[in-house]
């Protein structure tokens, strides 16, 4: 019989626990290595309708809605009360016309057990590694080695790092990065007695007096409310993140109102780094995973997505049995390549929400429907509403067809537009 793979993961995330399932089912000798430490909150609840296609390859999406809520679209909403709502339901054909939100807690937890149902081993340790930049190698430590029996003291075929923005392989191999232009600051907590939006599920993004805010339906009934500023803005709101959360919800009319009897059910928590891309994601023998190769802006969503999908591709390019080959290298680069490329293609769509652009091609294709009734208005309309829902999806966002029109009518269709009015500021 072929010797299974022997793969280590360091990290029980997510991205870790999903390339974990899908090695274990096809064979590979699978173990997580985490030092069980998580925090009360995590950002990234709020889901794209990829995800529920990932869902559904890993046999999970009645567990994933049992605990979550089932979202139908996202609403940007902005101070002058003219929103606009981007609908799933454009994406008929495509992906499925729906997504989920989340809590983190439960849902990661649900991922981590279906690893270690599909046969993945988990070791809550600080994994010890030993790494050589001139070698571009890392290597577990003895006693973390020590630790995994089964493989009688043989090394990794393949060591992946999922360890998120600890970014471990890239600190010890000296790999840069680059970093986005945004140097924004982000609270965000649960609340109660806030009410959800419409429709049920829906999730609003708010544009605030400087930066955006977010309210996202959890189970409870709860609502996650945040709120993403530049760290000079935020600061003037308070000393600590429960008075510049608190103050900041209280300063912007809309969301005040919306939440005006809403309680704070959970502690504050806060994220800084908000955009970062590793030069390069695989070595000998190695790769990266998740947002420990990189992640971008929040606002249309793409983390998990991005960390699970890239799971999915990772695990894709590792053989069950036989272990590494110079072949597998070869696989790891294109796969780091094809990530890498993925989330330029998101941060570019999330750039066209914040200089106004996508807004500013909305208002132009409505006066142009109204101005030129007929079939060929809805015709050019729908098609439009699928490419810009199937990029903030997940399933276009890299499309060349799809970012092509994206230019063509940010170029062409907004003049007389101006889409410095819907910037983010």
């Amino acid at each position: 019989m072929p010797r299974p793979t022997r793969v280590a993961i360091i990290g029980a995330g997510p991205a870790g626990a999903t390339t974990a399932i899908l090695l274990a089912r096809k064979g590979a000798s699978v173990v997580i290595l985490d030092d069980g430490r998580r925090p009360e909150l995590v950002v990234g609840e709020s889901l794209v309708p990829l995800l529920t296609q990932i869902f559904q390859r890993l046999g999970i999406e009645e567990k994933v809605r049992a605990l979550g809520v089932r979202k139908p679209g996202v609403t940007f909403a902005f101070d002058d009360g003219d929103d606009f709502e981007l609908s799933f339901s454009a994406l008929r054909g495509v992906l499925p016309n729906y997504a989920y939100n989340v809590p983190r807690k439960e849902f990661d937890a649900l991922i981590l057990e279906t690893a270690l149902a599909a046969g993945a081993r988990s070791i809550e340790t600080v994994a010890k590694l030993d790494a050589d930049p001139a070698g571009d190698t890392v290597r577990l430590a003895p006693e973390t080695l020590a630790l995994i029996p089964a493989w009688g003291g043989a090394p990794p075929d393949v060591i992946i790092d999922a360890s998120g923005r600890r970014r471990l392989f890239a600190k010890l191999l000296g790999i840069d990065a680059d970093a986005g232009p945004r140097r924004d600051v982000s609270h965000f907590a649960h609340y109660e007695q806030a009410p959800w939006p419409e429709p049920h599920g829906q999730v609003v993004i708010g544009r605030l007096e400087h930066g955006w805010s977010w309210r996202i339906p959890l189970p409870g009934p709860r609502l996650s409310i945040g709120v993403v500023m530049p760290k000079e803005r935020v600061q003037r709101f308070g000393a600590t993140p429960e008075e510049q959360l608190e103050n900041a919800i209280a300063h912007d009319p809309r969301l005040a109102a919306a939440t005006s009897e809403r309680r704070r059910v959970s502690p504050v928590a806060t994220y800084a780094n908000y955009q970062l891309i590793s030069e390069r994601g695989s070595g000998a023998g190695w790769a990266m995973v998740g947002d420990a190769f990189g992640f971008v802006d929040p606002m249309l969503s793409p983390g998990l997505c991005m960390a699970m999908s890239s799971a999915e591709r990772l695990a894709d390019a590792i053989p069950a049995h036989d272990g590494r080959t110079a072949e597998v290298d070869r696989a790891l680069e294109q796969y780091w390549r094809w990530f890498r490329d993925m989330l330029d293609a998101w941060q570019n769509l999330v750039e066209h929400f914040y200089d106004g652009r996508i807004f500013a091609i909305h208002r132009a294709g409505t006066a142009f429907s109204k101005k030129h009734p007929g079939l060929v208005s809805r015709m050019l309309e729908q098609h439009t509403a699928k490419h810009f829902s199937g990029m903030a999806s997940g399933a276009l966002t890299a499309n060349p067809y799809s970012r092509g029109l994206l230019r063509f009518l940010g170029k062409h269709l907004v003049q007389g537009a101006d889409a410095s009015s819907f910037a983010i500021r």
